[in-house]
């Protein structure tokens, strides 16, 4: 099957399960770009708007820093997403079951991971349009360079560097020379899945914040602009160039082995178990039997299945601390957008509960546990987690904050809207 037919094939089927769903979800996604960018808007202009005529270059910076800090979360949310749309798609086990070339596979999830990187450059775009109006055009149209380069990050640098990760999974030969690098400590297969697109998004993340100063007149990183685009650019496509020619040879076996793993019948396991903290919250939050061992089973398959956003939430965390404790010019703008993220990770891993191979519900519904209390440990797991989250990053953000009602404000108004979004989610079980 050519790449362009599995494409066509695939955006149909996308589009009439987008419309099945009906609300917001039956919506396109340049028209949720669109919307989402009008907010960003609203908000930068009301950051400038706001400012007494001493404090607008001030205020223009803190617009800035707020743009780049949503570009950046933009960006990485679609690089880390590349191997989602690669291995882990609710189509993926079919497609490991069809003689389907790998190029054509990997041509997919290409072309799905330019369409997230386009719908976050098109908010980007809509948002700029408050500093071309209320600031100047020139800057507004500096910004386009962070846009460039999160655009080949998240759309060519991912899903080469997701491709990478599943041949590391895929060889045996790999395996054997890690396994011996590691000792006793042996991490899952499926880390690489996360560890080396996480390696893809720093070097995103990196050259973004790299042109904050520039974007607003000051000097360009390496003192070229040019250097930095072409280097921005230059990596991702070589990256890619090297993804496509390995593709056919590399993407088979590791989309059949990803999903491999996730049916490992009779075999060898890789068994991982929830946190002390996760058992004596959902003993004490649930207290039935029934109701715990389901919240237990979500929590260990969810560590076994989905390692990265233990990591990554960890991190987030640590980050929002060292933000704190720096109390950085574009404080509440940093801080905010990490929170934010966290957040947002939050509500994907509640979603995460609801689909194979964290939960089947035919079997579930064979089990006697009645579906409200199936929920209820699915809403434990997510309240466990955006809790966390509000008091280990938020508190400390909170604390150091220059205005702290309006920051108390920020913190317990996201942190809700994570909360109600998880337990909706849940409630869809």
């Amino acid at each position: 099957m050519k790449p362009r037919v599995l494409i066509r094939w695939a955006n149909l089927e996308e589009r009439r399960r987008r419309l099945h769903n009906g609300g917001m979800q039956a919506l396109p996604g340049a028209v949720l770009s669109v919307f989402l960018g009008g907010l960003l808007a609203v908000e930068v202009a009301r950051r400038i708007l706001m400012a007494s005529e001493a404090d607008f270059a001030r205020a223009v910076i803190s617009a800035s820093h707020l743009w780049l800090a949503v570009a950046i979360c933009g960006y990485l949310v679609g690089v880390f997403g590349a191997s989602f749309r690669l291995f882990w798609r609710r189509d993926s086990k079919i497609l490991a079951s069809l003689p389907v070339p790998g190029r054509s596979l990997f041509a997919l999830a290409l072309w799905r991971s330019q369409r997230v990187a386009l719908h976050v450059s098109i908010a980007l775009a809509c948002g700029l349009i408050a500093f071309g109006v209320l600031v100047d055009w020139e800057v507004a149209a500096r910004h386009l360079v962070p846009i460039l380069l999160g655009f080949a990050g998240a759309a060519w640098l991912g899903p080469a560097a997701s491709l990478a990760a599943g041949a590391i999974v895929a060889s045996d030969k790999a395996q054997s020379m890690i396994a011996k690098m590691g000792g006793e400590f042996q991490a899952p297969r499926t880390t690489w899945l996360s560890l080396l697109p996480g390696l893809a998004a720093t070097v995103v993340a990196v050259a973004l914040i790299s042109c904050a100063a520039w974007t607003l007149g000051g000097r360009p990183p390496g003192g070229s602009i040019v250097v930095v685009i072409a280097v921005g650019i230059g990596v991702p496509l070589a990256s890619l160039a090297w993804a496509w020619a390995r593709a056919d040879l590399v993407v088979p076996a590791a989309v059949r082995e990803v999903a491999a793993l996730d049916q490992e019948i009779l075999a060898h396991i890789e068994r991982s178990t929830p946190s002390a903290i996760e058992r004596g919250f959902f003993k004490v939050w649930l207290r039935d039997t029934g109701v715990v061992r389901v919240a237990l089973k979500d929590a260990a398959l969810s560590r076994r299945r989905y390692p990265s956003p233990y990591f990554l939430i960890s991190c987030g965390i640590v980050g929002l601390w060292i933000v704190a404790g720096t109390v950085p010019e574009a404080y509440l703008a940093w801080g905010g957008a990490v929170l934010a993220a966290l957040m947002v990770y939050a509500i994907v891993m509640a979603r995460r509960y609801l689909s194979e191979p964290v939960e089947i519900p035919a079997l579930l519904r064979s089990l006697p546990v009645s579906q409200q209390a199936a929920v209820g440990a699915k809403g434990a797991g997510a309240l466990l987690r955006i809790c966390t989250i509000a008091l280990l990053g938020g508190v400390p953000v909170l604390l150091r904050a220059p205005d702290l009602v309006g920051t108390g404000i920020f913190v317990g108004a996201i942190t809700a809207l994570a909360l109600l979004a998880s337990l909706a989610l849940c409630r869809r079980l």
